[in-house]
């Protein structure tokens, strides 16, 4: 009998080591869930996981809005292309493509100097344009320093005031920005607030003259959808 209680107690020994194991097992198995390989987590706070992606454009490519650097280049890449179209138009003396592009509500304005005389100087709509063979003479303003009256034929003027020098090969050309400078003020914008203008330079054609013999054609154009129309047509030239 005594024989019996020391194999009783081992047994019971036993049964509790392996009853002790079987939990320990248990429990640190109960939290193992296979993880797929490959699977990321999706930073995000509220918004279904968005990985900080804006939500209303799903990632996607979003345009610049109006008014950006990008769209402004575009626009004076666009304003310089139609100003080098009509200093082409004006070296060729095709008054009939000249006429297409002029601001039909405005028309187009001549000014012999940069700043533009509103109450002077000469007015064309489109369907009024003068031609070369014109032989009325025709009031365009007053010369700089003498104040005497610009009177000339159309093709006088022209060769005088629009295209005295080869501007389609003009060595600076500049949108916006002017490069002619002299005692005569451009007014261009303050005639036309909402227009743009492109400037064909030449800085000079005598070195002795220190650059004092510039000349330049300003062409002032105004927006009109998609396109620019020209409203006004500007010599500039140092002045007195």
């Amino acid at each position: 009998m005594r024989r019996v209680y020391p194999l009783l107690l081992l047994a019971a020994l036993l049964a509790l080591l392996l009853s002790g194991c079987g939990a320990s097992t248990a429990k640190s198995g109960a939290g193992d869930v296979p993880v797929s390989p490959g699977s990321t987590e999706v930073s995000g706070t509220g918004t279904g996981g968005t990985g900080g992606v804006d939500p209303q454009t799903n990632g996607a490519a979003v345009e610049p809005v109006s008014g950006t650097p990008s769209q402004e280049a575009g626009l004076d890449a666009k304003l310089k292309q139609t100003a080098k179209d009509v200093v082409g138009m004006l070296r060729d003396r095709d008054l009939e493509q000249l006429a297409g592009v002029i601001d039909p509500s405005k028309g187009l304005r001549f000014s012999p100097y940069p700043h533009i005389d509103v109450k002077g100087g000469r007015v064309f709509k489109p369907g009024e344009l003068p031609t070369f063979k014109d032989t009325g003479k025709l009031a365009w303003g007053v010369y700089d320093g003498s104040g005497s009256p610009i009177e000339l034929t159309f093709r006088d003027y022209f060769e005088k005031f629009v295209y005295d020098q080869d501007y389609a090969g003009a060595p600076n050309i500049s949108v916006n920005k002017l490069l002619g400078t002299g005692n005569t003020k451009f007014n261009g914008l303050e005639v036309y607030p909402d227009a743009s203008y492109a400037e064909f330079h030449f800085p000079g054609f005598d070195k002795s003259k220190d650059g004092m013999d510039w000349e330049s054609l300003v062409l002032v154009f105004r927006p009109a959808g998609n396109d620019w129309k020209l409203c006004a047509i500007v010599h500039g030239q140092w002045t007195i």
